[in-house]
């Protein structure tokens, strides 16, 4: 017997992705006069047409000028064609068959809704890699499937990867700010485990989760062994210092927000996200309805975008935090970032230290991620031309990631 096609509400929000698809739909030269001016607008557009075509639009015009009715009905079909493509997409992958199946790795530690889950259990001796991920995202991105797990290539390769699990804030944490979570889920879960190891860990933070292990790094020195970060934002000015002011007007936006529910809800945190990237999702629903449903290629894209849309809401202590201090103070990179009271400066924190900034990560430019790497005294700094997600789950991350993160830890121990 079939499963049932799980339910999904994805790509979320989607009225969103579906008013950016329309305004680009709309720009197309058949709906507004002048080809000649809308052209620029083709160009920058990365789910318009390609530069063939923009090439011989350009010969066109040269040709006939901007009035050609011919010209025009067929840009109004290839929109039309565009929008069905799109959308047949999105209902492509709401009916999917396919979702994450692997078994959950057993659950040693828990405080409120926070887990600490243990992908090796059968070598309780074996060097322990405390993976922390962001409080945004569940960690499943690092176990994906069996064939696409970054937590089970640990564990293959001798280490015992324990992931913290934040899972949606409860009662506990509804209240918690950074130094919370810090100190009394990340710092707690090391003293569980340094009951019965007592060997200095390694510590690795994807993305946010960064920011939190070079925390831990920062106050618990005596108990990291190195520290991985992994698409790590420092500098949040960078490249563009105009992201402040942006933030700290979204953060006034907010508040309301913010002091009516308690949290940071997931569709405004996606919305934000998506401003970074703000045709990605057009252009690759568009893609996937040219897949093969059967193909280990949609079962990717249905696995990444099922996570993308399983994200977790922020407390609204943590959500100011991020909003006013990272994004719209830039108190990490003007090291005025506190966690129980203690600046987190990386100058003093003289771990051995494996820095990822992948080179196309848009999520994280690089120009935010590199200046922490030249801030660490013992830092190594890898730069593997891949994205945000890219490092973790695409098929050349074992190979460009992965075996070289590997590498460097069978050096540290």
């Amino acid at each position: 017997m079939e499963k049932p096609a799980p339910h999904r509400r994805g790509p979320r929000p989607l009225h969103l992705h579906l008013m950016t698809a329309l305004c680009v739909w709309l720009s197309w030269p058949i709906v507004r006069p002048g080809l000649r001016a809308t052209l620029p607008n083709l160009k920058n557009a990365s789910a318009n047409p390609d530069p063939d075509m923009l090439r011989r639009l350009e010969n066109i015009l040269e040709k006939t000028g901007t009035q050609n009715p011919a010209l025009d009905r067929a840009l109004a079909g290839e929109a039309v064609a565009r929008a069905r493509r799109f959308i047949a997409g999105i209902r492509a992958y709401r009916h999917h068959p396919d979702r994450r199946d692997v078994a959950e790795a057993p659950v040693i530690w828990s405080a409120g809704t926070t887990r600490l889950r243990d992908y090796n259990p059968s070598m309780p001796d074996a060097p322990i890699v405390l993976v922390i991920p962001s409080l945004i995202n569940r960690y499943d991105i690092l176990d994906l499937d069996f064939a696409s797990s970054f937590l089970r290539t640990l564990a293959g390769q001798g280490l015992r990867p324990l992931v913290v699990d934040w899972d949606v804030p409860g009662d506990t944490e509804k209240n918690f700010d950074l130094t919370a979570y810090v100190t009394q889920r990340l710092i707690a879960a090391m003293e569980f485990i340094a009951k019965g190891n007592t060997a200095p860990m390694h510590v690795l933070g994807y993305c946010m989760g960064g920011l939190l292990a070079l925390a831990v790094a920062a106050l618990r020195p005596e108990r990291v062994k190195t520290l991985t970060l992994m698409a790590t934002p420092w500098d949040f000015h960078r490249p563009d210092p105009a992201i402040g002011a942006s933030f700290r007007t979204f953060a006034d936006q907010m508040e309301p927000t913010l002091k009516t529910t308690g949290h940071l809800p997931v569709d405004i945190i996606q919305s934000l996200f998506a401003t970074f990237q703000p045709l990605q999702t057009l252009t690759k629903f568009t893609e996937f309805a040219g897949l093969d449903p059967a193909s280990m290629e949609a079962r990717q894209f249905v696995l990444l975008e099922d996570w993308l849309n399983d994200g977790v809401p922020l407390t609204a202590p943590v959500a100011r935090e991020c909003l006013r201090g990272w994004y719209g103070g830039n108190n990490t990179a003007k090291l005025d970032w506190r966690v129980g009271g203690t600046i987190i400066d990386p100058r003093a924190v003289t771990t051995p230290s494996y820095v990822i900034v992948p080179g196309k990560d848009r999520i994280v430019p690089p120009e935010s991620a590199l200046p922490l790497a030249k801030l660490l005294p013992h830092a190594t700094l890898h730069e593997p031309m891949m994205g945000h997600i890219g490092m973790i789950a695409s098929r050349n991350a074992a190979h460009q990631v992965w075996a070289p993160l590997l590498h460097w830890l069978g050096e540290h121990g």
